[in-house]
Formats: C-alpha cells, sequence, structure tokens
C-alpha cells in the first residue's frame, strides 16, 4: 500500500526527534548556554531509538493497528539492524563527546525511559494507561528537550517555560491519541488556550520568543481541535507534531547560535 510522502517522517520515527531538537536548541538559545552539536546530535538519535523501540514492542505483542504500527509490523526485520547500530553509535558517542554532567543526566533519563518503557509494555495494563501514560511521554519528552539547562532552571520563568512545553507535549499526546481513537472528552482546545494564555501573561516580558513559540503552538492546538471533524485522522495525526514545530519561526531571532 502507498503511503503519502508527508506521512513518512511519522512511520520513519523522525517527527519526534525533530520536534525534541528544535525545542533544545529554542531553550539554549534562550537561557543562553551553548548546547553544542554533539548534544543536539545525542538528543535526535536517542528520541528516535526510544520511539522507535516503543513501536516495536508494540507490534511485537500485537497492539497497533495504525499505519506506523502497520509500517513496523512489516518492516522490523529492517528496522532491528539500525536501531542496534544507531544504539552502539550513540552510546559510543555519548561517552566520549558528552560532558560528563550532562552524560550523568541523559544516564538518569535512560533509567526513567527504561522504567516507562517496561510499565507499558510489561506490566499489567491498567498500571500506566491513559492520561497518565501521555502526561508520563509528555514529562519525559520536556525532560530530554531541556537537559542541557537543568542547571541553569534557576528562575521562575524558566522553569515555566519547560512546564508548559511538557503541558504542550501532554496536550499533543492526549489530542493524538482521542483524535486517531475516536473517543475521550479532554478538551484539547481549552487546555491549549490556557497554555497560550499563561505563556503571554507569565513569560511575554521574561522570554518573549519562547512565549511566542509556545503560544503559537498553542494556537495551533486549538485550530486543528476546531477543524478535527473536518480532517482524516492520518492528516490530524502529522498536524499534531506540526503544531509543535514553533520553533522554526523564532528561532531566527532568538539569541544565540548552537
Amino acid at each position: 500500500m502507498r503511503r503519502s510522502f508527508w506521512l513518512w517522517p511519522n512511520l520513519l520515527s523522525l517527527d519526534a526527534p525533530l520536534v525534541a531538537v528544535l525545542w533544545q536548541i529554542l531553550f539554549a538559545r534562550c537561557f543562553g548556554i551553548p548546547a553544542g552539536i554533539a548534544a543536539a546530535a545525542l538528543l535526535v538519535a536517542a528520541v528516535w531509538l526510544i520511539y522507535s523501540a516503543d513501536r516495536m514492542l508494540d507490534v511485537w505483542r500485537g497492539a497497533g493497528k495504525l499505519p506506523r504500527h502497520q509500517f513496523y509490523r512489516r518492516h522490523w526485520r529492517v528496522v532491528l539492524p539500525v536501531w542496534g547500530g544507531v544504539f552502539a553509535a550513540a552510546a559510543c558517542f555519548s561517552w566520549l563527546a558528552l560532558p560528563p554532567l550532562l552524560f550523568e543526566r541523559g544516564l538518569l533519563l535512560l533509567c526513567m525511559v527504561g522504567a516507562y518503557l517496561m510499565a507499558v509494555h510489561a506490566a499489567p495494563k491498567q498500571v500506566l494507561s491513559g492520561w497518565r501514560k501521555e502526561a508520563l511521554v509528555a514529562i519525559l519528552f520536556a525532560l530530554g528537550a531541556s537537559a542541557v539547562a537543568w542547571s541553569d532552571l534557576l528562575n521562575f520563568p524558566e522553569l515555566l517555560a519547560v512546564f508548559l512545553f511538557s503541558c504542550l507535549c501532554w496536550i499533543n499526546c492526549t489530542a493524538i491519541e482521542q483524535w486517531e481513537n475516536g473517543g475521550g472528552r479532554f478538551p484539547v482546545g481549552i487546555a491549549a488556550a490556557c497554555v497560550g494564555l499563561a505563556a503571554v501573561l507569565l513569560l511575554r516580558r521574561h522570554l518573549p520568543v519562547l512565549c511566542g513559540a509556545e503560544l503559537a503552538s498553542a494556537l495551533a492546538f486549538m485550530l486543528l481541535d476546531s477543524r478535527r471533524l473536518r480532517i482524516s485522522p492520518d492528516v490530524l495525526r502529522v498536524l499534531a507534531d506540526a503544531a509543535l514545530l514553533s520553533p522554526i519561526f523564532v528561532l531566527p531571532i532568538a539569541g544565540m547560535r548552537i
């Protein structure tokens, strides 16, 4: 079955790494931190490894009927050796290239992600399901994207910016789950409006660029939710991730180079 070209980043698990690295660069620039090429490359590799592993585990236990699961069900024998090579390269590169403090943060996140995958795929289903799963994914994603800045998150606006980004990630995960399965009552538009309003009221003065990015993503979710009945689930899935690509528009005016 032929797939539309715009669906391939999702099928190949490339959309989430792109979102993560864009926000990492934006956080680094807005907080005045030299993130470095090594941290960006390793974040892309780590997010791809996590998402592709999660989908392979889904299909191995017979779960998932969406296009991304169908892709991994058909091609996991090709993806698995690629996954192993990327994992080995990322492990060696992180050991050699990352500063000790950032390497330790990465290990901590690795343990947290490992616990998450065990809870989702090995523990009874009721242990981690529904809103708990989406919330945990959002927290881990936001922590990974902001790991370069953990030591520098010393004031309320910076902590709030990371928190609001995690809220946007939670909205993304919950909206996708709801739109794809056709159920649930999570008020995507209201939640997005609250995040956008909080960004304007609390970040505009101290972190205007981050405020703009988070507001743009919130508005995108509000628009998608208002048009969800007119858009196919596949397109909604892609656009839900595209809504988090707002750093593309504000990075040119952010403060420093990576």
